[in-house]
């Protein structure tokens, strides 16, 4: 699947034989020798009384596992309502970032809600920019840089994502080119940390982008951002746009092909049900 051009293979666990390390996680995600992706998402049932309809746990490529993922959560709810996971379309999940939720609009239309989890800050001299730095689900690095469409991103992005002043965690770096008034697209570049390269797209970095420019450049609530893939993405700060603890975004979420991929190319373990590492109903944890 994809959501704007950032790319998934999206798993149903919820009855799964078999154990995803993240070395079966590398492998898949390799786009020579296996599916190829930026990341993958495994789902399962929800059998926790009082949690979310869908447990959602996301992988980087690089099998390192993050609490988050815009685009990921809309080809996730997309999936569960499409495969029979859940027969609403305004869905419940339980991820690393929280409880979230998202509304199936149409086939290749989905809006999800997502937690504002860090205060702004801003940075002067940061490798040679000024830098915005928060959280919308992930850390994400933020600045404003003339002549994307053509620039080399992944130069600076690399070194935005190692500085020290975010050490140890890292970040993901939002490159933005925007006009005074809005009224255009704002073009967003996204240097995604565990992919370590530039995606097509980042729905947590447009978030953050979003929060940064509301704060920090008195945008409105609503705007439109134009991704690296040419998509476009709406965003929807509720209340008090410079301080909103929540924002909605509303983009495209498309399956590509489905299919099945032999266990053993990938090595993955076989285990029974009962002893599946995927949430059962006395487990609450990823």
């Amino acid at each position: 699947m994809n959501g704007a051009g950032n790319d998934f293979v999206v798993v149903d666990c919820s009855e799964s034989a078999y154990v995803f390390t993240p070395d079966s996680i590398r492998k898949i995600c390799d786009r020579r020798r296996g599916i190829g992706a930026d990341g993958m998402i495994l789902l399962s049932k929800s059998r926790i009384p009082g949690c979310g309809q869908v447990v959602m746990e996301f992988f980087n490529c690089d099998g390192s596992k993050a609490e988050l993922c815009g685009n990921g959560l809309r080809c996730a709810a997309l999936f569960a309502h499409e495969r029979g996971l859940t027969r609403d379309s305004s869905i419940t999940f339980t991820t690393g970032g929280g409880e979230l939720a998202a509304e199936v609009i149409s086939r290749d239309l989905v809006r999800i809600e997502l937690p504002v989890t860090e205060n702004f800050e801003k940075y002067e001299h940061v490798g040679g920019f000024t830098v915005f730095k928060g959280a919308v689900g992930v850390p994400h690095a933020v600045l404003r840089m003339d002549g994307l469409e053509r620039a080399d991103i992944i130069r600076p992005g690399r070194e935005l994502r190692y500085h020290d002043t975010f050490a140890p965690a890292g970040v993901n770096v939002d490159f933005l080119e925007f006009g005074h008034d809005f009224s255009e697209p704002v073009l967003i570049r996204t240097y995604e940390r565990g992919v370590e390269d530039e995606t097509l797209a980042c729905g947590t970095g447009i978030a953050s982008s979003a929060c940064v420019l509301a704060k920090f450049f008195n945008a409105p609530a609503d705007l439109t951002f134009r991704t690296r893939s040419g998509d476009l993405i709406r965003t929807h700060l509720p209340g008090d746009p410079g301080s909103a603890a929540r924002i909605i975004l509303t983009g495209p979420a498309v399956e590509v092909y489905r299919g099945t991929a032999p266990a053993d190319r990938f090595e993955l373990a076989s285990v029974t049900a009962a002893d599946s590492p995927y949430p059962k109903e006395k487990d609450s944890k990823l």
